[in-house]
């Protein structure tokens, strides 16, 4: 996986960051959830003091559902749907909707760095739009343990232990999502992220 913090950053550099397969309650993970976070956390833990704490915020569309856990599923709906639909009145649609809420907005990162000692960092993920950032966040929780009936709490907290044995990483994991619904469907989002990487056993 390219690099996160740094999307200019060559395949072949970031190469060292990110699990093949993410080993979560006895399962493995080889989904592009588990290669994304893994390999944000190889990246902080690269390039950030320990314990800098992670943030992310992005208004997205939706409640998060146990479907967002299979992306393909929720792709074959969507195309059905368009199967039963006129192409002219699906682009109208779609350019209307556009014009009303306009593209998907990127995600924002903040990289906190320990008993608030040193600079804020602060990036746009331009390449993270918020449509995607539910699929994300969807495994989070579900990895987590968290019921998918609180899902859409305003306010939830779970925690991960996860392990990369190929390259003999164990990741300890807390999070706290936090949720404001806003109007029809659109969500803010706010994801707070303490974690540790060290040697597994």
């Amino acid at each position: 996986m390219s690099g996160i913090l740094d999307s200019n950053r060559k395949e072949g550099e970031a190469g060292a960051f990110g699990a093949n397969t993410l080993h979560i309650g006895g399962f493995p993970f080889v989904n592009t959830a588990a290669k994304f976070w893994s390999c944000l956390f190889d990246e902080v833990a690269a390039e950030c003091p320990p314990h800098t704490i992670i943030e992310m915020s992005a208004l997205s569309g939706g409640p998060l559902t146990p479907e967002l856990l299979v992306p393909e599923a929720t792709l074959q709906k969507d195309m059905d749907r368009l199967e039963n639909k006129d192409i002219q009145d699906a682009f109208s649609d779609a350019l209307a909707t556009l014009e009303i809420i306009g593209p998907p907005q990127a995600v924002c990162l903040r990289l906190l760095p320990p008993s608030g000692e040193g600079s804020i960092r602060e990036m746009t993920l331009d390449y993270l739009d918020a449509d995607i950032l539910p699929f994300l966040l969807a495994w989070l929780l579900e990895w987590a343990n968290v019921p998918d009936s609180m899902w859409n709490e305003s306010c939830v907290r779970g925690q991960i232990l996860a392990e990369d044995r190929d390259r003999k990483w164990r990741y300890l994991i807390s999070i706290e999502l936090r949720a404001t619904h806003l109007s029809e469907g659109l969500y803010q989002r706010g994801l707070v992220v303490h974690f540790e990487r060290d040697a597994a056993a």
